[in-house]
């Protein structure tokens, strides 16, 4: 942690799944561990952002147990889609809980696939994300397509045309 202070990182992304996942009937056995951590990083200003597949409501719920101030949530679009949540309505309901957005889409089998041909509408991700005035940081996760820089132009064209269409009207 000190080490990660003196290279100047102020969030820590810590992600739940495979063998650390946190579900609905196990989380309460991460908030010792998560509070501990939290107390320890909170003295270098740190952030901790939990990445999770939990609904909004039971992330909430687990958020307001911790009661730790400096512990929020990164919203990945593609893997809360594949679990059948409502994730726009999730954006609102977590509303500045939301510290950090990872953009990907997958399709119908759990696959990564280029934005805009899988399951993920992002022009509701966007329009919610805008209605929480949300300002923080996103980070791609995409499927790389045949030429990797071509994808990442395009990328960038359909996230900025969305955020563009949802923030600034």
């Amino acid at each position: 942690i000190e080490r990660v202070h003196l290279l100047g990182i102020r969030k820590f992304i810590l992600p739940m799944f495979e063998e650390s996942e946190m579900n609905g009937s196990n989380w309460q056995e991460f908030t010792k561990v998560l509070r501990n951590i939290s107390s320890v990083v909170e003295k270098y200003n740190i952030l901790i952002c939990l990445e999770t597949v939990l609904d909004g409501t039971k992330l909430i719920e687990v958020l307001e147990s911790l009661a730790c101030v400096n512990i929020k949530c990164v919203f990945d679009t593609g893997n809360r889609i594949t679990c059948g949540q409502d994730i726009y309505t999730d954006i609102i309901l977590l509303g500045d809980r939301i510290q950090h957005v990872h953009i990907k889409d997958k399709d119908e089998d759990n696959n990564n696939v280029l934005l805009g041909t899988g399951k993920v509408n992002f022009k509701k991700v966007f329009e919610s994300l805008a209605c929480i005035g949300y300002k923080g940081p996103y980070t791609f996760e995409t499927h790389r397509g045949k030429n990797p820089i071509r994808t990442v132009r395009y990328n960038r064209t359909l996230t900025q045309f969305f955020h563009n269409e949802a923030f600034d009207g």
